[in-house]
C-alpha cells in the first residue's frame, strides 16, 4: 500500500514540504499554521507517519528538477462547494478527474498520468478542464511549467490526502460524494489514470453542432450548453449579445431574444432584454472576459483563434507571481501563465520596458498598462506571501560572499612585515587582526572589475558582516584613519538571514 501510494503521488524527492500548527488562532477563526520547505531528500518513514496521520503532514512538489510530473491538481477553496454536483459535472463532461476533500471543506482536483510528462503538457490540459467546470483561474499545481534548475529554484508543494489513511478527512469522493478508503482510491485511480499518450490526445470537446454556436467563445459554449439559471442572466445575454453582434451585424438584436428564450433557465423579461440591448448600442462594446459569469470559464488561447471570439481585445496575460532571486545584481522572475520572464529590478519597474523583455523572452506583446495601474499591480503581488518569494542563491552569488572571498584575497595576496606598511597601501596582520586603508582595498575592488557598489555601501557592508571598525592609528607620527578587522571574522563573517516563511498549502 505504501509502494502505490507513493507511486501515484511521486514528485520532487530532493525537498518536501512541512504544515505545522502555531497553536495562535487567525482573525478569521482557523488555526494558524507555519509552513516551511525542507531540502532534504524524502525518506519512506516520512510517507509513512502520513499515512499514520502523524504530524507534520507531508508536502510534495509535483514538478521534478527535469520538468516534469506525473500529476496536478486544481485547488477550489470554496468553502461551501457542493461536491456531489461538481463531481456529476465531471463525470456528464467524462473528465478524466479525482476529487478530493481538502481540509478546508473545499475540493482538490486531481489529473493523474502514469509516467513523469512534462509539467506543461499537465498545466495545459487541467487549464482547460478548470475551464470547463467554470473555475477557470483557480489555483494549479504545478505552479510553473518549469523549473529553473539554475536559480535554486523548487516549486511549490501540496499536502497529499489520506494524511492519517482512512481515518483522514482529505480522502478521494466516489460518485456520491462520499470518502473513499484508499483501496478504493486505488480501484478508482486505474480507471481515470492517462498515459502520455491519451493525456496529449485528449481534447475538450469545444466544437459543437449546433448552428447557433458557430465559432463563439469557448466560454459562452460551455455556459450555453447548460442552460443558465437565475443569477447569471443578464451577465451572460450581455456577452452573447457581444458574440451576436459580431456575427449577425444586421439581425442581431431580433437573435439575442431568440438565444434567450433558447438558452436560459427563465428567460430574462421583454424589458431585461431592452436593457441588454441599451448597453450593447455603446460602440466601445466588448466581452467583459474580467467579470463573471465567463471569467471562471475563460480560455483565452482558444477564444483568440474563433472568428467571433475575442480578437484584438484579448485581455493581456496576468502576472501569475513573482520570485526574487537576491543575487548581485537582483534578478526577479516574473510569471506569466507558467512561463518565466527574467528581468532586473529597473526593468520590472517599468512596464515598458518589462513588456519589452515579455517579447523578447516570450514571443508575446502586452497590451499597455498605465504607470499607477503597474505600481498597484507590483504592490498586491509582492504583498502577498502567495505570489511572492525569495528564492535561496548559491552562496557564490551572494554579495556577502563575494565581498568575503575579495577581502580575503587582498589581505592574504601581500601581507606587510610591519604596521608601518600600511602607509604604503599594504595590509598587516597581527594577534588576530587585520589593518587596512580603505582607499588601498578600494583600488584593488577597482582593478577586480567584479564589485560596483559604491564607497558608503560597501563600507557599511563591511562592518555590518566582518564586524569592521574604522580607527585613528599613528603611524611614523602621523594619524591615519586606518580599518581593523579581526581575521577569523574574514574566514567566517556573520551572517545576519532572513527566515522566509513559505505559502500554507491546504
Amino acid at each position: 500500500m505504501l509502494e502505490r501510494f507513493k507511486q501515484i503521488f511521486a514528485g520532487l524527492e530532493t525537498s518536501y514540504g512541512q504544515t505545522k500548527m502555531t497553536g495562535e488562532i487567525r482573525d478569521d477563526g482557523k488555526n494558524e499554521a507555519e509552513s516551511i520547505t525542507v531540502h532534504k531528500p524524502i525518506t519512506d518513514a516520512l510517507w509513512q507517519k502520513h499515512l499514520k496521520g502523524e504530524f507534520p503532514a507531508l508536502g510534495i512538489v509535483p514538478i521534478r528538477q527535469d520538468s516534469r510530473c506525473k500529476w496536478g491538481c486544481l485547488d477550489v477553496d470554496v468553502y461551501d462547494l457542493d461536491h456531489k454536483e461538481l463531481i456529476t459535472k465531471i463525470k456528464n463532461k467524462n473528465l478524466p478527474l479525482i476529487v478530493f476533500k481538502s481540509k478546508s471543506g473545499g475540493a482538490h482536483i486531481f489529473l493523474f498520468v502514469k509516467e513523469f510528462v512534462p509539467a506543461s503538457l499537465v498545466r495545459e490540459k487541467l487549464k482547460t478542464m478548470a475551464a470547463m467546470l467554470g473555475h477557470a483561474g483557480k489555483e494549479l499545481f504545478p505552479k510553473q511549467d518549469y523549473i529553473l534548475a539554475d536559480k535554486n529554484q523548487v516549486g511549490s508543494w501540496l499536502n497529499v490526502p489520506y494524511h492519517g489513511g482512512d481515518e483522514s478527512v482529505r480522502r478521494a469522493l466516489g460518485d456520491n460524494a462520499e470518502l473513499l478508503t484508499l483501496e478504493e482510491f486505488f480501484k478508482l485511480y486505474d480507471k481515470k489514470v492517462l498515459s502520455e499518450k491519451d493525456l496529449i490526445q485528449w481534447k475538450e470537446p469545444i466544437t459543437t453542432e449546433d448552428e447557433d454556436l458557430l465559432e463563439a467563445p469557448p466560454c459562452l459554449v460551455t455556459l450555453l450548453s447548460d442552460k443558465v439559471p437565475k443569477g447569471k442572466r443578464n451577465d451572460t445575454m450581455f456577452n452573447v449579445g457581444v458574440y451576436l453582434r459580431k456575427r449577425f451585424p444586421d439581425s442581431w438584436k431580433t437573435k439575442l431574444s431568440t438565444y434567450n428564450g433558447k438558452y436560459m433557465t427563465e428567460p430574462l423579461t421583454d424589458s431585461e432584454i431592452e436593457g441588454v440591448i441599451k448597453s450593447l448600442l455603446n460602440k466601445d462594446y466588448r466581452y467583459k472576459c474580467k467579470q463573471e459569469p465567463i471569467r471562471s470559464f475563460c480560455e483565452s488561447k482558444i477564444c483568440v483563434k474563433r472568428k467571433f471570439g475575442v480578437g484584438e481585445n484579448i485581455p493581456a496575460p496576468e502576472i501569475e507571481r513573482i520570485e526574487k532571486y537576491p543575487s548581485h545584481p537582483t534578478i526577479y522572475i516574473v510569471y506569466l501563465d507558467g512561463k518565466p520572464v527574467e528581468v532586473d529590478g529597473y526593468t520590472l519597474h517599468e512596464f515598458n520596458k518589462f513588456s519589452v523583455e515579455v517579447m523578447d523572452q516570450l514571443n508575446q506583446v502586452l497590451m499597455p498598462i498605465g504607470t499607477v495601474v503597474w505600481k498597484k499591480l507590483l504592490h498586491k503581488i509582492m504583498s502577498n506571501k502567495d505570489t511572492f518569494k525569495i528564492l535561496d542563491v548559491p552562496q557564490a552569488a551572494r554579495l556577502d560572499y563575494q565581498l568575503k572571498e575579495l577581502l580575503g584575497d587582498f589581505l592574504n595576496r601581500a601581507t606587510g612585515k610591519v604596521m608601518d606598511d600600511v602607509k604604503r597601501g599594504i595590509p598587516y596582520t597581527e594577534n588576530g587582526y587585520s589593518y587596512f586603508k580603505y582607499q588601498s582595498f578600494n583600488s584593488f575592488l577597482k582593478r577586480s572589475k567584479s564589485w560596483d557598489l559604491p564607497k558608503a555601501k560597501t563600507q557599511k557592508m563591511l562592518e555590518d558582516i566582518f564586524k569592521a571598525k574604522e580607527e585613528v592609528l599613528k603611524l611614523d607620527k602621523k594619524s591615519m584613519r586606518i580599518w581593523k578587522v579581526e581575521t577569523i571574522n574574514v574566514d567566517k563573517p556573520t551572517i545576519t538571514e532572513t527566515t522566509m516563511k513559505e505559502p500554507a498549502f491546504k
